[in-house]
């Protein structure tokens, strides 16, 4: 049964709706920014944002309760229809004690990002019960493959479930399984291990993808995602793209040596992360992982 029937799925974007933009990592450097507010516009949207999303931001907690209160007050504004990060980088963890969740799950909103926005799209989608969209910030847009720009289109207006399969993958593990997906940034996932926002992993299957990290650092921060007991339950493991963290082979020895003694199936080559095709993928959506055709398939 799929079991992602009981997630919501907030309201499809239309031309002419105000699409806000919001800066709760770190601040967006104005040229990468503009290109990607172009596409914005050009597919019809209303682009709202502030000047703060430029701005350097001091350490004290006062900075972060102004991100999390500029992030709530976009998410409850009807006018509001979809809210799209700026960019990754780092700080989304620092907002999140300071956001009142019972409040926010009144007013559902297609919410978009990656990279450090990975604890704000796993702790909406499993605190709100809501799909959040693990695709392109607005920085990243105008570099972005076509098909990674038509994937978060359709991700932004689609006025149901999305249903997507993506082929060819590596096998590394064997297997058939299904669950709602759920992942992201390794590094930022394991960040909030030991935290009352840690992600909830017993039978979802779990995406990955990362960046510049060395392969020691991937290893490591395998070993601790599976010494804090949260791969135990996991259905499947799906990687993606783990940019400018060294050769492709040593990588995938790692992931096989670490994931094989759970005997679940596990796949590599999503096209998802730091790189140019970087599809967008619906957080809680129900998927299905074949091994046997080296399949993941989103079926809403």
């Amino acid at each position: 049964m799929n079991s992602a029937l009981s997630i919501d799925w907030p309201p499809a974007l239309q031309p002419g709706d105000v699409l806000a933009v919001v800066a709760p990592a770190s601040p967006v450097a104005p040229e990468p920014f503009r290109a990607g507010v172009r596409w914005l516009q050009e597919w019809g949207f209303r682009v709202r944002y502030g000047e703060e999303i430029f701005q350097e931001r001091p350490y004290e907690p006062h900075a972060d309760q102004e991100r999390s209160r500029l992030l709530a007050q976009l998410l409850a504004d009807p006018e509001v229809k979809g809210v799209l990060c700026a960019r990754g980088g780092y700080g989304s963890l620092k907002v999140l004690e300071y956001l009142d969740y019972p409040a926010l799950a009144a007013h559902p909103k297609r919410f978009i990002g990656f990279s450090d926005v990975t604890t704000l799209l796993c702790t909406f989608y499993q605190r709100l019960n809501m799909v959040t969209f693990h695709g392109p910030t607005v920085a990243h847009l105008g570099e972005v493959t076509p098909a990674a720009r038509a994937s978060l289109r359709a991700a932004l207006t689609a006025k149901g479930p999305l249903n997507r399969q993506f082929t060819g993958l590596t096998v590394l593990c064997s297997g058939q399984a299904q669950g709602p997906l759920v992942g992201g940034n390794l590094t930022t996932l394991c960040h909030l291990i030991g935290t009352p926002f840690a992600p909830q992993l017993a039978g979802h299957v779990l995406f990955l993808e990362d960046h510049n990290e060395a392969c020691y650092r991937i290893d490591r921060l395998l070993h601790h995602l599976r010494l804090s007991g949260l791969l135990q339950e996991v259905a499947a493991v799906v990687l993606g793209s783990f940019t400018r963290c060294g050769p492709v082979e040593p990588l995938l020895e790692i992931f096989g040596a670490v994931l094989a003694p759970f005997q679940i199936p596990v796949l590599a080559g999503l096209p998802v992360g730091h790189q140019p095709d970087n599809h967008t993928l619906p957080i809680g959506a129900w998927a299905v992982v074949a091994a046997s055709t080296g399949s993941l398939q989103i079926e809403g």
